[in-house]
Parts: C-alpha cells; structure tokens; sequence
C-alpha cells in the first residue's frame, strides 16, 4: 500500500515508535493522520505536527471505539490503522495478577477492540491495512519478562488470524517485530544492564524502524523486521526447537 492520500490512525502515538511513524508517514503526502494516547500529550503533540490528537484508554472498548468511529465519521474512512500501544512489564512468576490482566488488556485486547470496529468498516470498502505492533518477543521470547513475552506471542497470533481470516476481504495485515528499539520504555529498563545479552544486536533508532515499516507497508509484508537477524533466529526455533531453547537458556542473567 502506497500512503499517499490514505488516512492512518496511529495508537501509543504520543512517544517512542509512534511517534516516529507518525513523522515518517507526514513525509508520504498522506490525506490525514490521527494520534491516539492515553497520555494528554498528545494533543499537543498533534498541534505541532499539523495532525488530528485523540485521548483515549485502549483498554476501554467502549471509549477506544468511540474515538474509532468518530475518527471514521469525520474522514469518511480509516485506511490504515496502526494498533502500536503496548507496555512492558519484567519479571517472572512474582509478576502480580493485576500486572498480568495490565500486560493482555493493553497488548493483547486493545488490538482486538480496534478490530471490532476496523474489520467491517473495511470489509465494507473492500481495502484496508492493519498493523500491529507486536515485537520480536512475540516471535522468539524474551527472558524475565514472562508476562510481557506471553502476551507478545497471543498478539503474535491475533495477527496471524486476521489475516487469515479477512484476507480475502481485500484486507491487509502486518506484525511489526522489532527487537530492542531506543524508546522511554527500553531506556528505563532496569533489567537491561550494559552487557546484558539481548543488546547483542544492538539498539534500532526509532527512525529506522520508521524507515523499514514504510518498506513493509510498501510491499505489504506480513512480517516487518527491522532487526534483519530475527528472520535467522525465527529459522533456526522451526528447524530444531530443543537446541533453540537450550541457547535462549543462555541468555538468562
């Protein structure tokens, strides 16, 4: 999918990937582009880039759809949705019941509200795109993060059957899987020390994640990597997983 004249709706927009897409995607010639956050940023944030902000709780079906559709009245159409929120969480099984519900609510059912409402609007255009940010952990795994990298895999396969199941309906869908990008939520990681194991492949900028999310909607590509070594690692899980988990093992601090 081309961007140019499309309408794009970014959520987690007010930071971070978000953010970036949403300055990139300015630089396609788009017809509109809107931002959702909880954070009241956004707004402002909006004002400066020349674009349309929304506050709103993801986790809220009713007042995430509610933004949804109105942002639908008011361009005639969604064209592109980008469902980006999400939240990481470390830990393992002392990770609380609330932390758990806090990690599937934002990673998991707010992709599930917005599809609610996107997937017939869609189907009744015969043409749309959703993307989801899922990441790499949803992929692979990620080491003392349990919560996170659970609810990554169940997003991972929310993906998976959407395109499965509306594909035919003119319906595009693509996981975007970065590993570690340079984002408020990787810089506060405690866990994330100077050696630790998962920066081998180094920290993206979050421009170039931009940059290859445009490629991937360009060719509209299920899978958008813009760490080139996970299609690697992804090969390497299928071929023999007792060995794959054995070197994931090697990665706990």
């Amino acid at each position: 999918m081309k961007l140019q004249d499309k309408n794009i709706v970014i959520t987690g927009a007010a930071n971070g990937i978000g953010l970036a897409l949403a300055k990139r995607f300015l630089r396609e010639s788009p017809n509109s582009i809107s931002l959702i956050d909880i954070n009241v940023s956004v707004n402002k944030i909006a004002s400066e880039l020349g674009v349309k902000g929304y506050v709103a709780d993801v986790t809220s079906e009713n007042q995430f759809q509610s933004i949804i559709n109105q942002i639908i009245d008011g361009d005639g159409s969604i064209d592109l949705f980008c469902s980006n929120a999400g939240i990481q969480q470390f830990g393992t099984l002392e990770t609380s019941t609330n932390n758990w519900q806090k990690n599937w609510d934002v990673n998991v059912m707010s992709h599930v509200h917005a599809a609610k409402v996107l997937i017939p609007h869609m189907q009744s255009r015969k043409t749309g795109y959703l993307l989801l940010t899922v990441s790499a952990a949803g992929l692979l795994n990620m080491p003392n993060a349990l919560s996170y990298a659970t609810t990554k895999h169940a997003a991972m396969g929310l993906a998976e059957n959407l395109s499965i199941m509306y594909g035919n309906d003119g319906i595009i869908v693509s996981a975007l899987c970065p590993q570690l990008v340079d984002t408020n939520m990787v810089r506060s990681a405690e866990s994330l020390s100077d050696d630790h194991p998962l920066l081998k492949d180094g920290i993206l900028p979050v421009e170039i994640v931009a940059d290859e999310t445009v490629k991937g909607i360009n060719s509209e590509k299920f899978l958008i990597l813009p760490h080139k070594e996970v299609a690697k690692y992804i090969q390497g899980k299928a071929f023999d997983y007792d060995a794959w988990i054995q070197a994931v093992r090697k990665l706990v601090p």
